[in-house]
């Protein structure tokens, strides 16, 4: 277990460095060596599928001793929440590579930034203390300002920085953070002890809990990102090239989340409970706004980005609410979105790679010319907006059902964003797909090809598979959501 864990961080930097030491003028390798190489990492994840047993609370697997005079030790470990996340990870970074462009494929500074991206998202997954959870959150950074900085679009220096200077304010708290929670373990064992089981066992005042909530969450908030932190994302999103919007959306912003599920609330819970309504307030705020704004985009880009911000805003509504089914819920949902808003943004990739255009003024009538393509993002679109059968609905209504007890009023607002995404995304698809192909560069658009089929297939299945079967991915997140609930509901009666 424990060469395993360390494989998901360090393969993707030797797959990264191989990629690298590849002589610039052997372009035709770059591709097919990354796609050869990202497999192995995937390859790993169904490994310890089969032969691991992954339903387990964060379990510590190994630790370094990183300044022994004062007892800090960088630790990774494992929970089935994080397994999941990881895997999902690791298939977005394959599925992204093969589906990018001649251009892009032929990059290896390109390639070789999405496997160091996925490096150190699998570090945030991975780690087991705040230290380590703060190197990798920073060290994601890296990869993503080259991709965007360098392959973007036509804005691609100020979506960069304002993206940089977003992510890193935020991070700015998240270390504050840590150094408060270390001198508090000093006070308390005569070490900086920043491991999570020790963080859970220092004592700490009702106010500090508080500030350090806050300090943790605002940080976390802001990758998330929850309204009104959510500005630099549609620029993010459009200036992106393809790969770099498919893993933006499908585990970049799941970072933030999972940092809110796996620190904030279980260290830090009576903050949790003393804001959990603003949060709350927050989150469905940003589901409404989010669905209206991307109702009237004219860049079909623009619309998903914007439509990540409102399901974004319902996981954090589960996650507030703080109940069992909520909670539950919102890890899920974290896991729909990545592969669903994935989906949409490669579809949208392999429309401008042919038309060089995003702009929904500019399409109609392409399900004549391209029917397979209409149909797969028809099926993508109803598993976005929560058709039951498919993942979407699943995720949605568990977090709309685990919210209504703590919050009746806002669950029930939160219900008509659901309304919303329908207006969005099929509206979209009408002006698309249907009507008259009077427009002679869309009728002679090519349908998907074989590549770009193995690219987007297994999210479409993931998404039946989901919707068909969510006790699978239950059965991996039930003890991580049972730590999680325990915190809440031991500190909440206590309280109450």
């Amino acid at each position: 277990m424990i060469s395993l864990a360390y494989s998901f961080i360090l393969l993707p930097i030797i797959n990264s460095a191989f990629i690298f030491l590849v002589p610039k003028r052997r372009g035709e390798l770059f591709r097919p060596l990354s796609i050869f190489l990202s497999l192995i990492p995937l390859g790993l994840c169904l490994y310890m599928f089969i032969n691991q047993d992954l339903k387990t609370s964060f379990v510590v697997v190994d630790s370094i001793s990183w300044i022994s005079a004062y007892g800090i030790d960088l630790i990774i470990g494992f929970s089935g929440m994080s397994f999941l996340l990881i895997s999902l990870n690791c298939l977005l970074v394959l599925l992204s590579i093969l589906s990018v462009n001649q251009d892009h494929g032929s990059s290896k500074g390109f390639l070789g930034s999405i496997m160091l991206l996925q490096g150190s998202v699998n570090g945030v997954f991975l780690a087991g203390d705040l230290i380590s959870l703060f190197i990798f959150f920073e060290a994601l950074l890296i990869p993503m300002y080259f991709l965007m900085g360098i392959w973007g679009g036509e804005n691609k220096r100020y979506a960069t920085i304002k993206f940089i200077l977003y992510t890193v304010f935020g991070s700015i708290f998240i270390l504050a953070g840590t150094i408060y929670t270390g001198v508090l373990s000093f006070q308390s064992s005569g070490t900086f002890a920043l491991d999570f089981d020790s963080i859970a066992n220092i004592s700490m005042t009702s106010n500090q809990s508080k500030v350090l909530f806050l300090l943790f969450t605002f940080g976390f908030l802001i990758k998330v990102p929850l309204f009104p932190l959510h500005t630099w994302l549609p620029d993010a999103h459009v200036e992106a090239p393809t790969a770099g919007s498919i893993l933006l959306a499908g585990v970049l912003l799941k970072v933030g989340a999972y940092g809110i599920l796996r620190v904030s609330i279980p260290f830090f819970t009576e903050g949790f409970l003393e804001y959990q309504f603003l949060i709350a307030f927050l989150s469905v705020f940003g589901i409404i706004y989010g669905a209206i704004v991307a109702i009237v985009q004219i860049d079909i880009k623009k619309l998903i980005a914007y439509s990540s911000i409102s399901h974004m805003g319902f996981v954090m509504l589960g996650i507030s609410a703080g109940r069992y089914l909520s909670l539950e819920g919102a890890v899920i949902q974290m896991i729909n979105h990545g592969i669903t808003s994935g989906a949409l943004f490669m579809l949208v990739g392999f429309l401008y790679d042919r038309r060089h255009t995003r702009r929904i003024s500019d399409f109609g009538g392409l399900k004549k010319s391209m029917p397979l393509y209409a149909g797969i993002f028809l099926f993508t679109s109803f598993a976005s907006i929560g058709l039951p059968g498919l993942n979407g609905f699943v995720g949605e209504f568990m977090i709309l059902m685990g919210s209504f007890p703590s919050f009746k009023i806002l669950s029930s607002i939160a219900a008509f964003g659901v309304v919303l995404a329908a207006i969005y995304m099929l509206w979209a698809y009408q002006r698309i797909f249907n009507g008259q192909l009077d427009n002679d560069e869309n009728a002679v658009l090519t349908d998907l090809n074989s590549k770009e089929l193995v690219a987007v297939v297994p999210l479409l299945i993931l998404m039946l598979f989901i919707g068909v079967y969510p006790s699978f991915v239950e059965s991996y997140i039930v003890n991580d959501v049972s730590i999680i609930y325990d915190a809440i509901n031991s500190l909440s009666g206590v309280l109450e």
